[in-house]
């Protein structure tokens, strides 16, 4: 008893904090039918997307793997819940299984972090922000006030993950006193974001981090006004003709997990990707802004910012930067969304937890992490752009 009463103490006596830690353990997919949730509603005019006929490519340039077995084979043993393939502004392949569907929305994890930025751009564009140069402290003052090195901080270093800010991804013993869990369970997010943080040196260096995206998401609410991202992410979704409901998970408070909490239907997930191709725009309306589409592939986010799994990656506005023409989200349990800009190709891969490392996929005994999930989708956009030639 002297233990558990401990842990609590270190929790800052949040019990319910502690049992959903306890009870909940690793994030899973389906965490958001027992969080709270702010529903976003589809467009009220949506926006088709155009057919083609092309599956047949996407399936050939797929089976062009060493000992790749069939792509539905492939899709299903891994856990995949929707895998959608658009090009040209067409969808040209999509399959569900593993309880998926067209229209059903799923857990979208850390590339809610690049919806964030792009939420970050839109209201920076609308005047509700100042520029990405404004320290964080302009609309959170109370960081200011606990620590004045967070001065130093602006929007464009916490949209790079380049704050200063510590963040130790590990677990270790009491667990609920460590970084992933004190974010992703909390009971209020926003004061979590405020008090919780702690400066590990000055802005610069590339720390990946669940706190950045909420303290960028303090800075949404003061802009706006208001609690919840529904608002402005509302204004983003009609404007995108989104086909489907979608939702953000929320604390009590009507916060949002703007790091993790985005849940939303493939072929609507899609769309995003597709304003990288379209110069931000759907149809003529200007739905992301020119200087959010210019940053996210400016040369200087190719410098590497991380290795994963051997790869080199940076890391620019949001996104990932695999190469000099894509551009990468990904979430926990195999979330994947490239931009292949050259290809003029978006693939967007929704999973289940527990099949990240999975055996028996028919490739290398190893499974499959994300990055070589990416991988995979690299080299079939280049097939799909290069045929049988050489690029």
């Amino acid at each position: 008893m002297l233990g558990c009463g401990l842990i609590i103490a270190w929790a800052g006596c949040d019990l319910s904090y502690v049992v959903r830690v306890v009870v909940h353990g690793d994030s899973h997919t389906d965490d958001y039918t027992w969080k709270r949730t702010a529903w976003l509603a589809p467009a009220d005019v949506p926006v088709a997307w155009r057919e083609s006929q092309s599956c047949e490519a996407v399936v050939a340039a797929f089976a062009a793997e060493p000992d790749a077995p069939p792509l539905s084979r492939y899709l299903a043993q891994g856990g995949a819940l929707a895998f959608v393939v658009v090009r040209d502004g067409a969808i040209a392949c999509e399959w569900y299984g593993n309880g998926g569907a067209r229209a059903r929305p799923a857990a979208a994890f850390s590339i809610s972090k690049t919806v964030t930025s792009l939420l970050l751009a839109r209201a920076i564009a609308e005047g509700k922000l100042g520029s990405l140069h404004h320290p964080i402290t302009a609309y959170v003052p109370a960081l200011a006030a606990r620590d004045r090195r967070f001065s130093a901080i602006t929007l464009a270093d916490l949209v790079d993950m380049r704050s200063g800010i510590a963040f130790v991804d590990t677990l270790s013993f009491p667990w609920v006193t460590c970084d992933p869990p004190e974010v992703y369970y909390a009971t209020d997010l926003a004061r979590t974001a405020v008090e919780r943080t702690r400066i590990e040196g000055p802005p610069g260096r590339f720390v990946y981090n669940d706190y950045a995206p909420n303290l960028i998401g303090l800075a949404l609410e003061s802009g706006y006004g208001v609690r919840s991202t529904a608002t402005p992410m509302q204004a983003l979704w009609s404007e995108l003709g989104a086909e489907t409901a979608a939702a953000w998970t929320v604390d009590g408070r009507g916060f949002a997990w703007h790091e993790s909490g985005l849940v939303a239907t493939a072929r609507d997930l899609a769309r995003i990707g597709q304003l990288m191709l379209d110069d931000g725009k759907v149809g003529h309306r200007q739905v992301a802004p020119e200087a959010f589409l210019a940053r996210s592939t400016d040369p200087a986010g190719r410098a590497r910012a991380t290795m994963f799994a051997g790869v080199e990656l940076g890391y620019r506005n949001g996104w990932w930067i695999p190469g000099d023409d894509e551009l990468l989200a990904m979430g926990a349990h195999g979330q994947v969304m490239l931009v292949s800009r050259a290809s003029r190709t978006v693939i967007v891969r929704l999973g289940r937890d527990g099949h990240e490392g999975s055996r028996g996929l028919g490739f290398d005994g190893r499974g499959e992490t994300n990055i070589s999930v990416a991988r995979r989708f690299q080299r079939a956009a280049a097939r799909l752009r290069c045929g049988t030639a050489p690029c």
